[in-house]
């Protein structure tokens, strides 16, 4: 029905209305006749046996074995009426049975006709080698072809081979499982050679055996749709490339004053990621460490010491060990940065990446026993962002030469961390530590000949 035209279809629809109008009128009459024609039989049976009586036996008058001659004949016939009205009346409630399924069938079916004429989506049945076999209107719609020229194809003439291969791999999962698959894209080519993402749904057509026949599914154009994802994932990925600029642009401030410092952020990233990763499989951080948490202390890492550009040169470049009066203006570059960070991260609405860099620059000089500074906070005080940076800053600094100090050996700057377990250092990320203490060293003679080369 759905493969003529629309005009032929409302011409079929109006016929098979007034027939099955007409036969309903018949089934009716009929229903109500059987009945009747139970009584009658009925009636029939009891006069031609009384005449046969009448006829063995002409002593006695034919009225009288009409009217019954004695009891047991009277009783006879009472049995056969009712058994002739119970057949008529059986034969009448089938029969009204049988006309109110074709009713509902009929009512079924106009309504499955009207839902698949009015669906956006297209509706395909096919055949076990893929030929089409049924569809609506939106179907052609989607393939651009007219219904007449698709009822002669193959679904796969609409396909590469790559995506021929997917719909024949899908068709046999489905014959093999027995199941319905979930909707899968295919990418379709229209006669005018304009490329469409098709998101199809397949489940299998079984006949009456129960053997396949055949699958049938929805199809939806999501072309549009994809391109819309496709666009919106770029403009993601600009502005994680802006993002990630703007933050090492932000970070290489200090790297102008002090080549040191530059180097140092590269390696504290690094280890800093680590760190979160296997934090991450730890219960206790399990819902609060996110893939998302993970980037963003991974960029947001190397703004920990953007504070620095306030210190003034005498004392950040000095060649040797700070006096207390000195140090205590390095103490500043925590301040400075934390609140030059938050300056940005005020102008937007909700938490952003700025917000695990503020907490960083803050307080990435916290001590898990309250002893460090600016603010002297103890244990889970500490944003954990800041006691992640701490221990990667840390021993960044123990193994990297310094103009007052020469670089210390891993085993060394490993002795030193165990040893502020509990002081220092959250015990929880020291044990992290040590779980991927060799890969720290790796990256450590890895980045270190990198600069030094260069």
């Amino acid at each position: 029905w759905v493969k003529i035209l629309p005009f032929r279809r409302k011409i079929f629809r109006t016929y098979n209305k007034n027939f099955m109008d007409t036969h309903k009128g018949k089934s009716d009459k009929l229903a109500d006749s059987m009945l009747w024609v139970g009584i009658a039989l009925a009636l029939f049976f009891w006069f031609f046996t009384s005449l046969l009586q009448s006829l063995n036996n002409p002593s006695i008058h034919f009225v009288d074995h009409l009217l019954g001659a004695d009891l047991n004949e009277i009783y006879a016939r009472i049995v056969v009426l009712c058994l002739f009205i119970f057949f008529g009346s059986h034969v009448q409630f089938n029969i009204n049975k049988r006309r109110k399924a074709e009713e509902s069938l009929r009512e079924s079916e106009d309504k499955y006709r009207n839902i698949l004429e009015n669906i956006r989506e297209g509706y395909y049945e096919i055949d076990l080698n893929g030929n089409l076999i049924f569809f609506n209107d939106a179907m052609s719609d989607i393939l651009a072809q007219s219904p007449e020229t698709l009822k002669t194809m193959n679904i796969r003439q609409f396909t590469n081979e790559e995506n021929g291969l997917l719909l024949s791999q899908t068709c046999d999962e489905i014959l093999v499982n027995k199941k319905s698959t979930k909707t899968f894209e295919c990418e379709m080519t229209r006669p005018d050679g304009v490329k469409r993402t098709i998101e199809m749904s397949a489940s299998l057509i079984i006949d009456f055996k129960s053997e396949p026949v055949g699958f049938r599914g929805i199809a939806r154009d999501v072309t549009e749709r994809k391109i819309l994802e496709r666009n919106l994932l770029q403009s993601y990925r600009d502005v994680k490339e802006t993002r990630t600029g703007t933050i090492l642009g932000l970070a290489k401030l200090a790297e102008f004053r002090d080549k040191d410092t530059g180097h140092h952020l590269e390696r504290i990233r690094e280890f800093s990621r680590i760190l979160a990763q296997e934090l991450q499989k730890n219960g206790e951080y399990q819902d609060y460490i996110t893939t998302e948490y993970i980037e963003d202390i991974y960029l947001s890492s190397i703004l920990h010491d953007i504070g620095k550009v306030g210190v003034p040169d005498a004392i950040l470049l000095k060649p040797g060990r700070l006096i207390p009066e000195e140090f205590e203006v390095i103490k500043e570059h925590t301040l400075l940065g934390g609140k030059a960070i938050s300056e940005v991260d005020s102008q937007f609405n909700t938490q952003s990446f700025l917000t695990i860099g503020k907490e960083i620059a803050f307080f990435h000089h916290e001590k898990w026993d309250g002893t460090g500074y600016p603010k002297g906070l103890i244990e889970h005080q500490i944003p954990l962002s800041a006691r992640i940076v701490t221990l990667a800053d840390v021993y960044d600094a123990l193994t990297s030469k310094r103009c007052y100090k020469k670089a210390y050996s891993h085993e060394k700057a490993k002795k030193i961390i165990i040893e502020e377990r509990g002081k220092a250092f959250d015990p929880n990320i020291v044990d992290a530590f040590l779980v991927h203490e060799q890969h720290f060293n790796k990256i450590r003679k890895k980045l270190q000949e990198t600069h030094s080369m260069a």
